[in-house]
C-alpha cells in the first residue's frame, strides 16, 4: 500500500506526541489528491463520503460525520465513519492517536441535542476543558445569527492535532490552540467554507473573511460593542493586491483573504445597515441553491442586492476587485446664515489606484455638542453643504470607523507651544521587558521634558515612573498633535501601532512645520509615498533586512551598540533624492556598501505655520534593542542641534517653561467618564481650577494651590455627574480663562 505524500498542496501527516502515533490530514487547499482519488476542485462536492481506517487497536480514528462501527480483528480496529452531507475533497480529514474523548451537548429544541465531541491528547485533557466549555454557547451564537447549525444531524467537535494550522474540517475541526477566537473562527467555517463553499479558491475570502468577521460578531454577542470594535479594528490591512485571488499560490494571504474579507462584511454593515445586514446573513445561508453547495462573490452579491435594495456593483468591486483603500483629506468653511451655520465641506480622494464610492459619516462638532451626517463621496474631489443650528468647532470624518480608510485630518491653526509629545508604538504585551527598561533609562527622550501618548491600552504592570499619565491612545487626534513642536514616535509595526501611525496627520504636521524624530524598525512600512519623497530617501535591500552595527555619519553624534537581535529593518541609499537631506547614520557590515540608517531633512522654508519647523529625522532599528544610554545621547543631540527643542533642567520644572498662562482644550472630548485638562503657568502662581454645569453653577473645584512653573495636567472623573455641557475655569490673579466640554453616558 502506497504511503500518502507530504509533498504538494496540502499534507498527510505521521508523527507522534508523547511517544504516541500522531497521524493526521490536512488538505486545503490541493492535498486531498495526495491521499485518496478524487476530483479535487471546492466545487465538485461529493453527497456523501465513508472514511475506513484500519490501526493497531490502541489508536483512535476521528472524522468527518457519524461512526457507523468500530471493529476489532485481532490487534487492530477498523473506524468506519459516514458523513450523509455532502462535502468538497479538502475537507474530508482523518486525526489519530491514542485520544481521551469527552463531549458536551447542544440542544437545539426541547427534547433534540447534538453532541459535541472533543478528541484531546490524554496530557491536555483538564487543560482543554474551561476554552472547550464555551463552545455550545458558541454554536447557539452562530445559529442565531446565521441560521442552524448545518450538520446538526451529526456533530460537532474537536480533533487535537500537528498539522500546520487550524483547520475546519467538516463537523470536526483538527485545531492546535486552546484560543477562544480561533475556535470561534473554525467553528464558524462549517457555515462559510463548509455548508457554502467558495466555488473555486478565487474567492476564497467567502470563506476567510467571513469567518474572520464571524469572530467580530462573537466578541460583540459575548463581550460587547467595544469588543467588537477591538477585533474589526486589529484587522485592518492596508497592503496592496485585491481580496480576489489572482495567484493560486497565495490563496491564504492573511492581509487579504482574512482580514481585508472581514472588512468588507464591516463596511457592507454600515452600507446596507443592521437590519438589512443580518437579514442578508440569513438569506444568503438559506438560497436553496447555495446550501450545501458553493458560490462566488457574484452570488453572494445578489442576496445582498435583493435584500437591501441597493445596487452593490460598485461597492463589490472596488473592495473585492481591486486594491487598496480610499485615503481622504478635507477641508470646510462655515458661513453664518441667521440662526443657523452653513458648512461647506470639501472631501478629496488622493489614492491613485481607484476612486471609491462609499458612505461617509461626518461627524460636526458644535459649540452645542455635536451633529452627524451621512454623505455619498463617489468623485475625486467632491463638495458637500450641511447646515447646523451652532457654530462648527471641528469636523471628522468616520470617526467611527466603518471604512478602511486613511484620513488625513487639517491642521486647523496649530500652536507647536506643548514641546514634544513621545508615542509609544511598541506592545507592553510582547516586548514587556525590552521596552520597559529602555523607558526606565528615557532612551527616547533623554532628558527633555515631554507629553505622553500610548498607541496601546495601559500595559497590565501600569506605567513606568519615568513617564507621565498618556494624554490618549491609538491615533493621535490632529488638534492634540498640533499643539506640539515636535513628536517623537517610537515605532515597531507590530500588533497595530502602524495604522496608528497612518491614520495620524503626519504629512500636514510636517507641512505645517511640526517636527517628527521616527525611531523603528520596518521603516518601508512607516515612510511610505508621499512621506519617503519629503524625506528623500531610496531604499535599498527589502524591508527584512537585519543589520550588525550602527555608526554615526554626522559630527556630534555616537556608534550604537546593538543589543539584540536588530531585523526586520529597513536600510537605503547613502545618497538622496532631496538636496535638504543629511546622513546621519550608516550600516557597513552587512551590504559590502555602506547603507543608510539614519537621515534628517530641515525644509529650507520650514513649514506653513512655522518657518523654523518641518523637520524630519528616522533613525531605523528596533529601538529598544540600541544600547539605551547611546540612543538617548543622540537623541538629545538630534532634539537640541537639529530640531533646535531647548534642554531644561526637568528637575526643577515639570516641563518647559511656558511664557503665558494657557488652558489647554481637554481630552478626550467628548468624554465619558475621564477627561484630562492640561494648562501651563508661566511663575510659581496661586491656581484654581473649577468646574461649572450649564446653569453656571460650580460643581467641583479640581485644583486650589500653589504650583510651579510648567505644564500641568489633572484629570476629572465624573462618574458621578449628570451627561451634558459643562465649563472648566483656570484662574491665577488677574487671569482667567475658560472652556467648554461634553460629558457623554
Amino acid at each position: 500500500m502506497a504511503k500518502p505524500s507530504q509533498s504538494g498542496f496540502g499534507a498527510f501527516g505521521f508523527d507522534t506526541y508523547s511517544g504516541q502515533p500522531m497521524i493526521w490530514s490536512l488538505s486545503e487547499p490541493f492535498g486531498a489528491r495526495n491521499w485518496w482519488p478524487c476530483k479535487d476542485i471546492p466545487a465538485d462536492k461529493a453527497d456523501s463520503a465513508d472514511i475506513k481506517v484500519t490501526v493497531p487497536s490502541n489508536l483512535i480514528v476521528a472524522s468527518n460525520g457519524n461512526l457507523r462501527a468500530e471493529t476489532v480483528n485481532g490487534s487492530q480496529k477498523t473506524f468506519w465513519w459516514h458523513e450523509s452531507y455532502p462535502i468538497t475533497t479538502y475537507l474530508v480529514s482523518v486525526a489519530i492517536h491514542p485520544y481521551q474523548i469527552y463531549s458536551d451537548y447542544y440542544r437545539y429544541g426541547d427534547n433534540d441535542s447534538m453532541e459535541v465531541r472533543f478528541y484531546v491528547y490524554p496530557d491536555q485533557y483538564t487543560v482543554s476543558q474551561q476554552p472547550y466549555r464555551k463552545v455550545v454557547r458558541m454554536i447557539e451564537i452562530f445559529a442565531e445569527l446565521y441560521g442552524e447549525y448545518p450538520f446538526i444531524r451529526e456533530k460537532y467537535g474537536h480533533a487535537q492535532f500537528m498539522g500546520g494550522a487550524n483547520m475546519e474540517h467538516q463537523t470536526l475541526s483538527s485545531m492546535r490552540t486552546y484560543n477562544e477566537y480561533v475556535i470561534a473562527h473554525e467553528l464558524s467555517h462549517q457555515w462559510w467554507g463548509d455548508f457554502i463553499t467558495c466555488d473555486d479558491f478565487y474567492h476564497i475570502w467567502l470563506n476567510e473573511g467571513f469567518a474572520t468577521y464571524s469572530e467580530a460578531l462573537y466578541a460583540e454577542k459575548v463581550y460587547g460593542k467595544q469588543a467588537y470594535w477591538d477585533e474589526v479594528n486589529s484587522n485592518k490591512y492596508f497592503g496592496g493586491g485585491t481580496i480576489y485571488v489572482q495567484d493560486l499560490s497565495d490563496i491564504f494571504n492573511y492581509g487579504r483573504s482574512y482580514q481585508k474579507g472581514s472588512w468588507v462584511l464591516h463596511m457592507l454593515r454600515q452600507v446596507v445597515g443592521d437590519d438589512n445586514f443580518f437579514k442578508i446573513l440569513k438569506a444568503y445561508y438559506q438560497e436553496s441553491r447555495l446550501q450545501y453547495g458553493t458560490a462566488t462573490t457574484e452570488d453572494f452579491q445578489a442576496i445582498c442586492e435583493r435584500i437591501s435594495g441597493i445596487k452593490l456593483d460598485r461597492f463589490f468591486h472596488e473592495w473585492i476587485y481591486e486594491e487598496y483603500f480610499p485615503i481622504y483629506s478635507y477641508r470646510w468653511k462655515n458661513t453664518p446664515e441667521g440662526n443657523a451655520h452653513k458648512v461647506k465641506l470639501e472631501i478629496q480622494q488622493l489614492q491613485k489606484n481607484h476612486i471609491f464610492w462609499m458612505p461617509i459619516e461626518v461627524k460636526i462638532k458644535t459649540t452645542d455638542g455635536e451633529e452627524i451626517f451621512v454623505v455619498w463621496d463617489s468623485l475625486a474631489t467632491q463638495s458637500f453643504e450641511m447646515t447646523v443650528s451652532n457654530a462648527p468647532t471641528r469636523i471628522e470624518l468616520d470617526k467611527n470607523n466603518w471604512i478602511l480608510k486613511q484620513v488625513k485630518e487639517p491642521l486647523m491653526n496649530p500652536t507647536f507651544t506643548r514641546g514634544i509629545l513621545l508615542v509609544n508604538g511598541v506592545s507592553w504585551d510582547t516586548y514587556g521587558n525590552e521596552i520597559r527598561t529602555a523607558y526606565e533609562n528615557q532612551a527616547f527622550w533623554g532628558n527633555f521634558p515631554i507629553s505622553f501618548w500610548d498607541c496601546f491600552a495601559k500595559p497590565s504592570q501600569g506605567y513606568i515612573k519615568t513617564l507621565p499619565a498618556p494624554l490618549g491612545h491609538g491615533k493621535v487626534p490632529s488638534d492634540i498633535l498640533g499643539q506640539f513642536s515636535t513628536i517623537i514616535w517610537v515605532g515597531n509595526d507590530y500588533s497595530g501601532d502602524l495604522t496608528s501611525w497612518q491614520e495620524t496627520s503626519i504629512l500636514e504636521y510636517l507641512k505645517a512645520g511640526g517636527n517628527v524624530l521616527l525611531l523603528s524598525r520596518r521603516g518601508q512600512n512607516f515612510v511610505k509615498d508621499d512621506l519617503k519623497e519629503y524625506l528623500g530617501i531610496n531604499w535599498a535591500e527589502n524591508a527584512e533586512t537585519q543589520i550588525k552595527n550602527c555608526l554615526p555619519a554626522y559630527s556630534g553624534l555616537q556608534q550604537m551598540i546593538i543589543t539584540g537581535e536588530q531585523s526586520y529593518n529597513a536600510v537605503f541609499s547613502t545618497s538622496f533624492s532631496n538636496s535638504e537631506s543629511v546622513l546621519l547614520f550608516k550600516e557597513t557590515l552587512s551590504f559590502g556598501t555602506p547603507r543608510g540608517l539614519g537621515v534628517w531633512r530641515k525644509p529650507a522654508n520650514g513649514g506653513t505655520y512655522r518657518s523654523t519647523g518641518g523637520h524630519f529625522a528616522f533613525v531605523s532599528g528596533r529601538p529598544y534593542r540600541y544600547q539605551s544610554s547611546q540612543l538617548k545621547a543622540n537623541v538629545e543631540f538630534i532634539l537640541s542641534n537639529l530640531f533646535g527643542e531647548k534642554l531644561t533642567n526637568v528637575d526643577e520644572f515639570a516641563s518647559a517653561r511656558p511664557e503665558k498662562f494657557e488652558l489647554f482644550q481637554n481630552h478626550p472630548n467628548p468624554f465619558n467618564p475621564q477627561t484630562e485638562i492640561t494648562f501651563t503657568v508661566p511663575a510659581k502662581s496661586p491656581i484654581t481650577l473649577e468646574i461649572y454645569d450649564l446653569l453656571g453653577r460650580q460643581v467641583v473645584t479640581l485644583l486650589e494651590q500653589e504650583l510651579p512653573a510648567g505644564q500641568h495636567q489633572l484629570k476629572w472623573d465624573a462618574t458621578n455627574f449628570a451627561a451634558g455641557i459643562y465649563f472648566y475655569q483656570l484662574q491665577s490673579g488677574d487671569f482667567r480663562q475658560g472652556r467648554k466640554m461634553i460629558l457623554l453616558k
